[in-house]
């Protein structure tokens, strides 16, 4: 297939281009339906699907992307419409691609990125590309004094993007429609966010009633992250606000199922109630974009524990992966396929590759494709399970509204079961984050009968201190190896960083090595020992 670079396309449809506009040319009323009339159906998946979001520039980079992603297993592709306030590609490119995926027997999808990040984050080496919002967008101003264009939600921002909803609904019809990562009010997940300027501190004190003496005392928590009544106020106010805009979305055009991208440990603090989206297409965040972030185990995971969170609200088969490469090629082919591990321990259904405006490399594609027919093999078993076990996955919303998202997450990596809690439970291991292991010192959050563990110190004894290392970690759970024996708990034997998840329903395990190391290990069962060989970075479903 010979593919013309983006530049010379551009060129020869330069008359009748819309490129780099805030909305486009008239349009005649559905002129290039994604769907045949009756034929579009909202995506609630029964089983592990593929998909992959799509740039117009990807098509530029590569011979044959689509007919590889197909042999691959990708059976849906989600394209990159509006940005920020631009629609910057032509008409006809958009037109053109759409009928090639249709063609070779793609479900098309459509994606946009309401807020900006700034500084040429998608793709700083395209300088056709732009990089801001329009000059009549304005700019944000957080409580640290600092400016973004990203992450910025005024006037008009939200009717522009409910117009382009309309717009591309009049061309193409009904869609699917995620609302990429940046659609949130916190630049970064450890952040608290929110917007200090005039007109948001006017609506913020006429909609919660504090004083302009307050103010200085919110700037005062917001600066020490103290956990007061005046900061979640302030965080509610933000989380009404990009719901309030959510369901603007959504009500734009009903014919359009609009989701949410949900940052890696994405919650509370950046704006985004979660339980705010949970009948909503929701994208679940992960973080680990290359290999020097994703290669040590904690941080694998601490990806798996942002996507446990998440799954908490988000409906198996109306949820999506974030499994991205970011830039492309400094994440391995190795590291990206052990990514498809914890969609399949979380349940999450829908896998969608990302990859900013540049492609994958077709050279990583083997690696994929393999690991893909196997996770999809594996999750066969494990839909509609839950992992259970003795420690307990708990994020309260002490956490979820305070800065820093380090989440105490190694006990993932110890071999031994774990289930997702809302609640403290009465039963098992509870690992806190610091906020919530401060709350339970100020007696405000209360075990049900769970064991606590936390980074630091208790004063009142209402939980131990374990520091976040495996070494550490690994001493504490050999003091429960006989209660998990007597219990009949499945854990691994030898101490290597290996997450194990159990189904009891379903009477298996499913096995994720965190190393660039092969093991043969031991799976104990009470009395009974099983063993199994796990590939560097592999998995492995095994019986009891």
């Amino acid at each position: 297939m010979h593919i013309q670079s983006r530049r010379s396309f551009m060129k020869m449809i330069a008359a009748s281009s819309c490129s780099l506009c805030v909305l486009p040319r008239p349009l005649h009323a559905r002129q290039n339906l994604l769907f045949a009339p009756g034929e579009y159906q909202r995506i609630d998946a029964s089983e592990r699907t593929y998909h992959i979001s799509c740039a117009f520039d990807m098509f530029d980079q590569y011979e044959g992307l689509p007919e590889i992603w197909k042999e691959s297993g990708i059976t849906d592709v989600w394209l990159g419409t509006w940005y920020y306030g631009h629609f910057p590609y032509p008409w006809e490119k958009l037109d053109y691609w759409l009928d090639v995926l249709k063609k070779t027997g793609f479900r098309p999808h459509l994606i946009s990125v309401p807020f900006c990040h700034g500084g040429g984050a998608l793709d700083p080496r395209d300088s056709e590309f732009p990089n801001l919002p329009p000059p009549h967008w304005k700019i944000a101003k957080r409580w640290d004094g600092s400016e973004n264009w990203g992450f910025s939600w005024h006037s008009p921002t939200d009717t522009e993007g409910a117009e382009a909803i309309k717009t591309l609904y009049q061309r193409y019809g009904a869609f699917d429609y995620f609302l990429d990562d940046d659609f949130r009010f916190s630049s970064t997940p450890s952040l608290i966010g929110g917007c200090v300027c005039d007109e948001c501190k006017t609506d913020f004190i006429s909609k919660s009633g504090v004083t302009d003496f307050r103010w200085n005392e919110l700037l005062d928590d917001l600066h020490s992250n103290s956990d007061t009544p005046l900061l979640r106020a302030w965080v509610d106010y933000f989380c009404d606000r990009l719901t309030q805009c959510f369901r603007a979305y959504s009500a734009a055009v009903p014919q359009v199922d609009v989701g949410i991208m949900v940052m890696y440990m994405g919650c509370e603090r950046g704006g985004i109630r979660l339980s705010d989206y949970s009948d909503n297409l929701f994208r679940v965040g992960e973080g680990g974009f290359n290999d020097n972030w994703f290669d040590p185990p904690k941080f694998k995971t601490i990806e798996l524990y942002s996507v446990l969170l998440h799954r908490r609200y988000a409906k198996p088969g109306r949820a999506f992966s974030e499994t991205t490469i970011y830039p492309e090629k400094t994440l391995s082919a190795e590291n990206l396929a052990t990514k498809l591990s914890i969609s399949t321990i979380a349940d999450v259904r829908n896998t969608c590759f990302m990859s900013g405006l540049r492609a994958i490399p077709p050279t990583y594609w083997p690696t994929l494709t393999k690991r893909m027919k196997q996770e999809k093999e594996f999750h066969t078993r494990l839909l509609g399970q839950n992992p259970r076990g003795p420690f307990k996955h708990y994020y309260g919303m002490a956490s979820r509204y305070l800065g820093g998202e380090n989440a105490y997450s190694l006990f993932l990596a110890l071999g031994v079961p774990f289930e997702v809690c809302g609640e403290i439970p009465a039963d098992g291991w509870t690992f806190l984050t610091e906020p919530d292991a401060r709350a339970v010192e100020r007696g405000e959050l209360i075990s049900n009968g769970s064991k606590l563990i936390a980074r630091i110190e208790s004063t009142s004894g209402r939980f131990t201190k374990i520091p976040e290392d495996l070494e550490s970690l690994f001493a504490f759970r050999r003091t429960l190896l006989d209660d998990f024996r007597k219990m009949g708990v499945p854990y691994v034997e030898e101490e290597t960083p290996v997450v194990l998840a159990w189904y009891p329903d379903a009477n298996v395990v499913y096995l994720w090595n965190l190393e660039k190391t092969a093991r043969t290990l031991t799976v104990c069962v009470g009395e009974k020992r099983i063993g199994v060989e796990l590939e560097e970075r592999g998995s492995a479903l095994l019986e009891l």
